[in-house]
């Protein structure tokens, strides 16, 4: 069983981060009347800053916590998961009273675990679960479930085609994230295994990494275009918007009329998704919030902080979305 079938089936277990933000709120209010959190350290160990989502999630997060008195140290990597090793150290060597750290992979991140388990410092771990059955090595994770991500897509591309006419017949392209990613393996998987599943006759033709940048993503889906363009192509994944506005670049200068004869969806209802599903050439998305992921990872935090029981994983809530509720995004968008 993967690690990503495992975190899945450990839904039942977790809480969802509305639940747990709506907690938090009321706990974060007390405690910051009661000043139990002033003075309290934190070493934010994150993995970019390079993309909106993660600048927002950051800004969220820090912003819970220094309310409350906190003092937040950020340091920040990209995607360098040697660096991020050199970061575990020293926080380590300041002796915070948590770490809360983004890792750079599933993998990389378990020695550096292990060095805070030893050190007896707790640890709140977001976004990508560390690929390993020792859950002894976190005090909690939260993050998306990226796997039920895909697996709305999937669903979301065949109510697509269904009302858009196309029939749910024909080939499907995909534009993944960064290879090795857990957020790409399991994102894909969710796809590909919902849609062999719900739709048999769609067949995943062919798929080419974009990294989450929009610019090589249109480069990625014109290789696809080109090399199965014979193939009656009538459906369009990216593991993320931003990815899917450049592939939809590349599908309209094959000449496909996206939202028409071609049904794209993509994940968490960036600026991107939210204009294109508006303007039709997108079908759906899913709400991955990064202020309510911000805000999940501080209510964990707040408990830990607080010395209270904590689950070990936390799902955050991931609404489809579609043109009729595009605008549960807004908010999220600014």
């Amino acid at each position: 069983m993967s690690v990503f079938r495992r975190f899945s089936a450990l839904a039942t277990v977790g809480v969802l981060a509305v639940g747990l933000v709506g907690c938090a709120s009321s706990d974060s209010e007390d405690s910051a009347a009661a000043g139990d959190l002033a003075g309290k350290k934190i070493a934010y160990l994150d993995v970019t800053q390079s993309c909106a989502y993660c600048a927002t999630q950051a800004e969220s997060f820090m912003g819970e916590m220094q309310g409350q008195g906190v003092e937040v140290t950020q340091s920040v990597t990209n995607f360098d998961a040697a660096e991020q090793a050199q970061q575990i150290n020293q926080a380590i060597s300041t002796r915070p009273d948590l770490i809360v750290i983004f890792p750079t992979d599933t993998t990389s991140i378990i020695p550096g675990l292990a060095r805070i388990k030893q050190a007896g410092i707790p640890v709140v771990v977001t976004s990508y679960p560390p690929a390993t059955e020792d859950d002894s090595l976190w005090t909690a994770w939260v993050g998306p479930d990226d796997r039920k991500l895909g697996a709305q897509s999937a669903e979301l591309l065949i109510d697509g085609l269904n009302t858009a006419g196309v029939g749910v017949n024909g080939s499907v392209i995909m534009v993944t994230g960064t290879p090795g990613a857990s957020s790409t393996i399991a994102r894909s998987e969710g796809f590909t295994d919902t849609l062999a599943q719900k739709a048999p006759s769609l067949r995943l033709v062919g798929q080419q990494p974009g990294n989450w940048d929009q610019t090589q993503s249109t480069t990625a889906a014109s290789r696809l275009f080109s090399q199965f363009g014979s193939d009656n192509i009538v459906g369009l994944y990216a593991n993320a918007d931003n990815m899917l506005a450049g592939a939809l670049v590349a599908a309209e200068r094959a000449g496909y009329r996206p939202g028409e004869n071609l049904i794209a969806t993509g994940s968490d209802c960036t600026a991107e998704g939210y204009t294109n599903i508006k303007s039709g050439k997108q079908f759906g998305t899913n709400l991955q919030d990064p202020i309510a992921d911000g805000k999940a990872i501080a209510g964990l935090a707040t408990a830990v902080l607080q010395g209270n029981d904590v689950p070990k994983t936390t799902f955050i809530d991931t609404p489809a979305i579609r043109q009729d509720n595009v605008e549960l995004c807004a908010p999220a968008l600014g």
